[in-house]
């Protein structure tokens, strides 16, 4: 029986689609694995960043409320300026129409990397309402109100600052503002930071979760195809054995001499008519070489014709 090669063609894509198919599976979610764990590393150094920002602005409000000088302002409102970009950035991803363009000005000014930036939409765009990264960003807006007030605070003192310098009484009103804006801020960038972590060993484990389970499924796919290839090998066999066995018995019904070798020259089978031609049993000339077996001799010339069987086996 012949297989054209357009027959060919539809038994492999039949043979090896499910195997392309997992591993292509397995390819997306382990890219859309990286993918994810690179944009939450972003929101995690992000978020860093937001801190360090806040802290600075603290720290130098501080400052010019004791000494009423210049560059401590200016270093504060470089500081703030962090916080008040990522604000920026949440704001416009938040909106009906998220504004993608503002967000990653915002993002910039917010001093993430340029590479991180398109990470840091997509994850908000497509995780806004998942739990671990809707409590963060909950946190996130808590803490902003309180980076509103201390920036409120920092524009009160400058336009008073500007008039002359202030009083001790002052001095002492805006240093205590200071002080409980850092604490009621303190909690919600600890709460912003602690469930951006938590939200990240999450994200982790599932995309793990998700990886082995592929795997698993490939595994599977691999040992359920090699035991239906098995099964079919099986069946082909028996098949075969079955169609020699009725070739058998119907060469041992022909009267003639019948002798099959098989691709060394090596005899194979023999009917009862070439057992008796050549006074050999089957099992024992079976594996022999099939010109050990008898010789070929011109009638005419009476020489052997030593070459001949070789140029049959041959097919010449």
């Amino acid at each position: 029986m012949k297989f054209s090669s357009t027959d060919a063609g539809p038994r492999l894509i039949g043979l090896v689609w499910p195997f392309v198919a997992v591993v292509l599976a397995q390819a997306l979610v382990a890219t859309l694995s990286l993918h994810t764990l690179s944009a939450v590393r972003a929101y995690v150094g992000g978020e860093s960043q937001w801190s360090k920002g806040q802290k600075h602005a603290i720290y130098f409000l501080n400052l010019y409320a004791d000494t009423g000088q210049q560059e401590y302002f200016n270093e504060y409102r470089q500081a703030i300026a962090v916080p008040l970009a990522d604000r920026a950035a949440r704001l416009a991803l938040e909106q009906a129409e998220p504004d993608t363009n503002a967000a990653r000005l915002g993002f910039l000014g917010g001093n993430n990397h340029p590479d991180d930036v398109d990470g840091l939409i997509w994850l908000f765009r497509n995780f806004r309402r998942v739990s671990y990264l809707d409590t963060a960003i909950r946190h996130w807006t808590d803490a902003d109100e309180m980076i509103l007030a201390i920036e409120g605070l920092g524009d009160e003192m400058n336009r008073r600052l500007e008039k002359g310098p202030a009083t001790p009484a002052e001095i002492s009103l805006w240093k205590a503002k200071i002080h409980q804006l850092d604490r009621q801020i303190g909690p919600l960038a600890k709460a912003f930071s602690d469930s951006l972590g938590e939200g990240s060993r999450f994200i982790k484990m599932a995309l793990t979760a998700a990886n082995l389970a592929t795997a698993a499924l490939l595994i599977l796919l691999v040992v359920w195809r090699t035991r239906k290839l098995m099964i079919q090998r099986q069946a082909f066999q028996s098949a075969l054995n079955a169609e020699r066995e009725r070739a058998q018995i119907t060469l041992a019904s022909i009267g003639q001499a019948v002798i099959s070798t098989d691709a060394e020259g090596r005899l194979d089978y023999m009917n009862a008519g070439a057992e008796r031609l050549l006074a050999c049993s089957l099992a024992a000339a079976r594996g022999r070489p099939i010109a050990s077996l008898f010789r070929l001799v011109d009638k005419d010339s009476g020489v052997e014709e030593t070459d001949l069987i070789a140029r049959l086996l041959a097919g010449e």
